[in-house]
């Protein structure tokens, strides 16, 4: 009987959300015997052999111009990412575990320090779209009644932006390039067609801003004075508006709808425990550039002062084992059949390590949301 887990892709913020282990019967989700050619692809490579390189900062359509903002105060620190299995009384054959891996970016280097996967494991990496990458990890066979954990150990540089102090030469690009459609349209729990988005997009128009950089910080504080900061369960951006509360995610859900209602690309960007955008304009010379900004937590437009590792950027991803458009890569296990008795255990491994497992999350505290004083 095939087995499968998923967290769910649309509550990957607060522990409340984080369903680590979710087991359920696959019969609409993928198993091997549907998807035979990606199981060998990844067997037949060794655990070392198998790490390709990091996705390049290259890759990233942003990362060759990062001018007008300054990358300060880098911070390194280190990261365990992986999963963990405990099988029941009998074997789980053909497993498939996949988990977002960081990647670079201009704020953010990453290396590998060290695989560490069990000798019937076999690893590879998965690029997908927008600079994104998941970590593939595939065992012909799990024994029953074994605990075997696979992992790799990073060490992450992470710098604080500062964003620029003039600001009237970024516009809003008149035409939006192939790259960039990802963020410019709907996605899962982020309606920026909706009446409600559009009604608040006319209404800041209306008032006449002197710059699009103007215009869309006035869109920032809309959401900021609007959408009053509360946890609860996922909400769509249309609910948040109805509600008028939300936490990160729907505040930052909100900005990326008010963004893209604007022909402004804007996209989600995802830290442990935490979420906040980004908004893309260009330069005289037509050169683009994506600048960040804290919907939910202290003020900042267009700079970010955050350590927190980046494991991902967007909010529309299309995977071989979900059938539906993605709001964030999930965590995702499937076995073809498990033998014997008993459910499988799954942890997947996120863990910051040493002195950044301290380092605090701006959602954590909701009560910090309304502070409008730069923590020292």
């Amino acid at each position: 009987m095939p087995f499968c887990i998923a967290r769910a892709s649309a509550h990957p913020i607060h522990l409340q959300r984080q369903l680590f282990l979710v087991a359920m019967l696959c019969s609409t989700l993928l198993t091997f015997a549907q998807r035979p050619a990606l199981a060998q692809s990844i067997s037949e490579s060794g655990s070392e052999a198998g790490a390709r390189p990091l996705a390049s900062e290259t890759d990233n359509a942003e990362t060759d111009a990062p001018a007008p903002l300054q990358m300060v105060a880098p911070k390194t620190l280190e990261m365990l990412i992986g999963v963990k299995v405990t099988s029941g009384s009998g074997n789980m054959l053909s497993t498939l575990a996949t988990t977002v891996f960081p990647t670079p970016w201009p704020e953010q280097t990453v290396e590998i320090l060290q695989v560490n996967m069990p000798a019937n494991f076999r690893h590879d990496f998965r690029e997908l779209p927008g600079g994104n990458q998941q970590l593939l990890m595939f065992a012909p066979v799990i024994p029953g009644n074994s605990t075997v954990e696979g992992t790799i150990r990073v060490r992450i540089q992470k710098s604080h932006i500062v964003g620029p102090e003039e600001t009237t030469e970024f516009v809003i690009p008149r035409r939006i390039r192939r790259d960039l459609g990802l963020y410019i349209k709907d996605s899962p729990f982020i309606e920026s067609s909706i009446s409600e988005i559009r009604k608040i997009v006319k209404e800041i128009e209306a008032s006449e801003p002197l710059t699009d950089w103007k215009k869309i910080e006035m869109m920032y504080d809309w959401v900021r004075e609007n959408i009053a900061y509360e946890r609860g369960d996922l909400k769509t951006v249309r609910e948040a508006l109805r509600d008028g509360t939300g936490d990160c995610e729907e505040m930052t859900s909100t900005f990326v709808a008010l963004c893209r209602a604007a022909r402004v690309p804007a996209r989600c960007v995802w830290l442990p425990n935490h979420c906040y955008p980004e908004f893309y304009l260009e330069d005289k010379e037509g050169q683009g550039y994506w600048f960040p900004c804290q919907v939910a937590g202290t003020r900042n437009f267009g700079s970010m002062p955050e350590y927190l590792p980046i494991l991902q950027k967007g909010d529309r991803f299309k995977v071989p084992e979900q059938t539906e458009v993605q709001r964030y890569l999930a965590d995702y296990l499937s076995s073809k059949k498990v033998l014997g008795k008993g459910t499988p255990r799954v942890e997947f491994v996120r863990q910051l390590l040493g002195d950044a497992a301290a380092i605090p999350a701006p959602d954590l505290n909701g009560a910090a949301n309304r502070s409008e004083e730069a923590a020292p």
